[in-house]
């Protein structure tokens, strides 16, 4: 790791360097099912690109509907698949405690070497007291580092919560800034950064926050274009700005045709057009009408992403 963290459990840090693409999950479009044979054609997909690590069950895998059950056979699929080539950090979204700990049981019972969680997000916001218990609670059972994935609209953990957090509950060790808020992400620099590794979720300012400093990012478009993200990562890292903010003025307006209420169905289309098929999202997630096809099938052409396939 090029940064130094204070904080440590039982040895343990998060290493959240570069990129960490959130993969999608495969349904089968009959039934809506796992379909693990095209989950672990992704996964191979990925580690081909050089990333080192996978995250599965988060928001662009569509992890708020997995059951326990599910949960668990998405993570074996993948740990199986990658055979020890790269880590997996196991998503998990969930409404209460309880059920987070189930789903951190399954996702460690399935053999992830780390967990993404969000908060809560029910349409009140817990205390601070009670997100600190839930991080601790969650890590006392599961025994395995958390990635804090702050992403909800409405329970968005302030820097100075997170701080408390962070010195509270033991085994969180990384956070992940989404939600939008270039603004958090600077404050959570400025004050966690000698904690604990920091993370971006926000897709259309991926060089901006690796500007400032972030380890690395965990985002849509790093699932469905692991290569090009990476070479913007890298191209930041490397003090070349004039080739960074090309990427990023490439990369934007294939992020604004993907983005939205039906994201995950409208990147498993982009994963399609590349040859990386991985079936439908579950309902209520429509796939995209003709017009929204179009769409990105035109970011994709004026971003030179079609050819080649990639795979």
């Amino acid at each position: 790791m090029s940064h130094s963290y204070s904080k440590s459990h039982n040895g343990v840090q998060l290493d959240l360097s570069g990129i960490i693409p959130p993969m999608v999950t495969a349904f089968d479009p009959e039934t809506e099912e796992l379909d693990e044979d095209l989950i672990r054609a992704e996964v191979e997909y990925l580690i081909s690109t050089g990333v080192h690590t996978i995250c599965i069950g988060g928001s662009t895998g569509e992890g708020q509907g997995l059951s326990e059950d599910e949960t668990y056979r998405l993570n074996k699929a993948v740990v199986d698949q990658a055979a020890g080539r790269v880590k997996v950090i196991g998503g998990v979204i969930a409404d209460t405690t309880i059920e987070a700990i189930r789903k951190g049981e399954a996702a460690r019972r399935a053999g992830v070497s780390s967990l993404q969680v969000t908060p809560p997000h029910y349409l009140w916001v817990p205390s601070v007291a009670g997100l600190v218990q839930h991080f601790t609670r969650i890590g006392d059972a599961v025994e395995l580092p958390i990635l804090i994935y702050n992403v909800i609209p409405w329970v968005d953990i302030d820097v100075h919560a997170m701080n408390s957090i962070v010195d509270d509950a033991p085994w969180v060790l990384g956070v992940k800034q989404s939600g939008g808020d270039m603004h958090k992400v600077a404050d959570m620099m400025a004050l966690l950064h000698d904690k604990v590794p920091i993370t971006t979720g926000i897709d259309d300012l991926l060089y901006p926050t690796f500007a400032l400093g972030v380890d690395g990012a965990v985002t849509c478009m790093t699932a469905v274009f692991p290569r090009e993200t990476s070479e913007l990562h890298a191209a930041v890292q490397a003090g070349d700005h004039d080739r960074a903010l090309a990427m990023h003025r490439r990369l934007l307006p294939v992020w604004r045709s993907i983005e939205g209420p039906n994201m995950t169905a409208n990147a498993k289309y982009a994963l399609s057009l590349l040859g990386r098929n991985n079936g439908v999202s579950r309902s209520p997630i429509l796939a995209p009408d003709e017009g929204r096809r179009s769409r990105i099938r035109e970011a994709l052409k004026s971003a030179r992403l079609l050819e080649p396939a990639g795979v």
